[in-house]
Order: C-alpha cells, then structure tokens, then sequence
C-alpha cells in the first residue's frame, strides 16, 4: 500500500504524516522483554508515547490489520491521543442478543468460511499461543521452514495467490531481523484460558470514532451488526474482493477507506485540518 501512496501522494502534496512503525517484536521494532510478561496493552502504550514523542500529542488516527487490529484497538480505548481508529480485523465470537435478520447472506457465508477457519485452519495460532519459543526456534532456524511456515500463510488467506518475490520479501525481513520468535509472543495473551478475545473485551471498547473495512475473502469476516457492539462505529464498507492481507491486495481500496475515514472525522471537527491528521499503519 505505501507504495500506491508515494505515487498517488508525492510527498510535497501529502496531507497526512504517515508513520508506520512495526510492531513490538517485530522486524525493526526492539524485542519485549523476556524477564516479565509484555501484553498488547504494553504495545499500544509504547506506540502511543513514540507518537507524542513524534509530536503528535495533540492527536492522531491509528490503522491496524490481524494483530495490529488488536494493539490499535487499545490504543483508541485507552489513550487520549488517539482520536480515532480504523480497522480492517475485528476477529470476535457472536455478541449476545444477535439477532439473525442482523445478517444477510454475505454475512452468513463469511460466517461459515470463519468457523471453518477456527475448525481446521488456526492451529498455527494455537501452538504460537501455547508454545511460541519452541515453534519460534524451530522455524526461525532454517530459512526453507520460515518460507513454509510464512508462505503457506499467503497462499491460503489471499483471494489470489501473492507473486513468489513479495512472499520472499516478508520472510527475508523476517530472516534478516531474527524476529519470528518474538513475534509469536502476542499470541499468548489471546488464548489464555477464559479469553474472551481482544475486540470483545469490554474494557477496549471504543468510544471514540471507529471505522472498519471489511473484505470478501477475509478468513474470519466480522458483520458489521458485531462490530457495532465493539465500539462507535461510525465508517463501515464491506468490499466484494480482497481477504486477509487487504493492504497488500487491494491497497487502493483499503487506502481509499482510511483517507475517507480521516475526511469524515475531519467535516465533524474531530480534526480542525486534514493536514493536522495522522494515519498510523500498525499491520502485524
């Protein structure tokens, strides 16, 4: 996506700062610590004092996708500084009270593809979860594991098979920086026994404007009806492409979600000027 945005926006013209740090354990960012135990709440926390330390105190909008969904959303529930969110993942179990006519067939087929997903197809997640050093050694260690445990990911999870040299490009950051064992540690604090998930937490619910784009081909899609019920959502666009890895497969629709996600908060005053707003990619 950053590539489609240096082309649409030159950076003279640009009207946002763009700041896409990664995440806590991840690629250029420094590794938790392995002497306490380093929650999504610790992420979100040093994301946001990087922001005002940036300078950007007085307020920014934050963007998140798969893990990056969870850290953005404490972000926006429990820091002052984040006006606003936007995601593209709001992986939950159905809230209480549903009602089915809240769905439409879309929502019913995205329904069953996630159960389907949850049945057969995240025992990846579970053994990250449950074992993260041992499984973040063993692929880490050799390079063709890596590709396997990472490749079959894109493969799976994308409407269309990604081209070999981006699959490539993630697992040589990911060979280069030695971080797929830290990476995996996130995972723990989402399957702990009595977890109720991050986005149904009611202590990250979000108050403040929330926005989510939803993909066709999305391995675990989220009604919007369920959404709802997470935070105020006042942005919603369902898209009848793109899954998973929606920055990487359609990065014009998702970046055209977020820039009229930032406009919207913009006409309501939530920011006085585009240019004082600020989109902040936390992607996992």
């Amino acid at each position: 996506m950053l590539d489609m945005i240096r082309k649409k926006l030159p950076r003279s013209e640009a009207p946002y700062h763009l700041i896409v740090p990664s995440l806590v354990g991840y690629a250029f960012s420094s590794k938790p610590p392995v002497h306490k135990d380093f929650r999504i709440e610790d992420g979100a926390r040093i994301l946001d004092i990087f922001m005002d330390n940036l300078g950007f105190s007085s307020g920014y909008v934050v963007h998140g996708g798969d893990l990056g969904s969870d850290t953005a959303r404490v972000m926006g529930a429990k820091h002052a500084s984040c006006k606003a969110v936007h995601i593209n993942f709001c992986y939950m179990a159905e809230p209480s009270g549903m009602e089915p006519l809240e769905l439409d067939d879309v929502d019913r087929i995205g329904l069953e593809r996630g159960r389907k997903f949850v049945s057969v197809g995240n025992a990846y997640a579970k053994e990250h979860a449950t074992r993260p050093s041992t499984v973040g050694i063993a692929v880490s260690t050799n390079p063709l594991s890596l590709l396997a445990w990472i490749g079959e990911k894109y493969l799976e999870w994308s409407e269309k098979d990604p081209d070999l040299d981006t699959i490539l490009e993630t697992v040589t950051l990911y060979w280069l920086t030695q971080t797929l064992p830290s990476s995996l540690y996130h995972y723990r604090q989402l399957f702990e026994p009595d977890s109720i998930g991050s986005h149904a937490n009611p202590e990250w619910y979000i108050k403040k404007p929330l926005g989510f784009s939803s993909f066709l081909h999305e391995i675990a899609p989220t009604p919007a009806s369920w959404v709802r019920t997470t935070g105020n959502l006042v942005f919603y666009r369902r898209h009848d492409k793109g899954g998973h890895f929606a920055a990487l497969e359609q990065p014009e629709l998702l970046w055209n979600d977020i820039e009229a996600f930032v406009q919207q908060l913009v006409r309501t005053a939530i920011f006085q000027k585009p240019e004082q707003s600020l989109c902040v990619n936390v992607d996992a």
